[in-house]
């Protein structure tokens, strides 16, 4: 045997001995990798079901976040419950009792020219939380004050709930009226700090006097406005312009000047202005005596002065409620100072 066919004898021994050595590693990879498949769908179904259950584990992480946040602004509408309800509790009297309320009640009435003719201070009430007091008030007075003090008494940061108001002539004095009403006023049943929500409250507008009176047979029935509420004792004729073919009134009131033409509303009683002259105007106005309308003729002068005549036609006027017709003179050449 040559040396090249042992040297090939040799080397297929050598690849024979690396063979033998490898083919248990094969064969134990074989093996794995039929373990592995035959263990991957039960793998699977374990990651299914952990995947599962991270889900649920982050809804359930949700709904209680969900639930913390809801009590977080169930307990913060809770706190303003309470302090609403504090509030409530304190202005139910204002941090004052009934002798307050009495003193305010008689210094309002005072102050708007009423006459108090009955004040009942009943019996309290207990109510869940508070106590209520009825209070039965009659008072005597004008339209205008019994409104303006109303406002003013009904109005205030005490709560006060009034009840069966009721208004009537008073009989033997003309121009007043008797109001009647019973007034509930409240009382916390325990002490209770004054609220810091009351640095937040706004002021209370100013009341406007009352024009209007509906009780007075004599009222106008239309709101009035500009010169139309000023009294005609309160107009000074200034002067006089010409405007083509219409002549208009310079008219002073209150500081300020007016122009006024034929036609326009002057004064209070429903004056209407039927003639502009150069040194003098004539308003027509109707007032409601001894239960008709009359009319009479009122001269604006240049100088300071305000005349009152009664001429042909003056003395007669549209009958109403029923009233006779009265033909006597409504005045006679009066003078109201300016």
């Amino acid at each position: 045997m040559n040396l090249l066919q042992k040297g090939a004898w040799l080397a297929l021994i050598e690849r024979s001995r690396l063979f033998g050595c490898a083919l248990p590693f094969a064969i134990g990879l074989i093996l794995v990798g039929l373990g592995c498949l035959f263990r991957l769908p039960h793998w699977l179904q374990l990651q299914e079901a952990e995947r599962a259950r991270h889900v649920r584990l982050l809804e359930a992480h949700e709904t209680k976040a969900a639930e913390v946040l809801a009590s977080s602004q169930m307990r913060e509408a809770l706190d303003d419950a309470r302090h609403l309800l504090q509030d409530a509790r304190w202005r139910l009297a204002a941090g004052a009792d009934m002798s307050d309320l009495l003193d305010q009640l008689a210094a309002s009435g005072h102050a708007h020219g009423l006459h108090f003719e009955r004040l009942d201070v009943l019996d309290e009430v207990k109510q869940p939380g508070y106590w209520q007091t009825p209070l039965d008030v009659q008072v005597v007075g004008r339209y205008s004050g019994l409104r303006m003090w109303l406002d003013d008494w009904l109005g205030q940061a005490r709560l006060l709930r009034a009840e069966a108001l009721w208004l009537a002539p008073a009989g033997d004095r003309p121009g007043l009226l008797h109001l009647g009403m019973r007034v509930h006023a409240y009382q916390a049943d325990g002490a209770v700090p004054e609220p810091l929500s009351l640095a937040d409250s706004p002021a209370r507008g100013e009341v406007l006097p009352v024009v209007h009176d509906p009780f007075s047979a004599w009222a106008a029935r239309v709101v009035q406005a500009g010169l139309a509420s000023v009294p005609l004792a309160q107009l000074q004729m200034v002067g006089s312009l010409q405007r083509g073919q219409q002549r208009e009134a310079l008219l002073s009131a209150a500081g300020r000047l007016y122009r006024v033409r034929s036609g326009d509303r002057l004064g209070r009683d429903g004056g209407v202005v039927v003639e502009v002259g150069e040194r003098q105007l004539e308003v027509r106005e109707r007032l409601f005596i001894g239960g008709v309308w009359r009319e009479r003729t009122v001269t604006l002068a240049l100088r300071k002065s305000v005349t009152m005549e009664a001429r042909d036609g003056d003395e007669m006027a549209v009958e109403v409620g029923g009233g006779g017709v009265d033909t006597q003179p409504v005045v006679h050449g009066g003078v109201l100072s300016g």
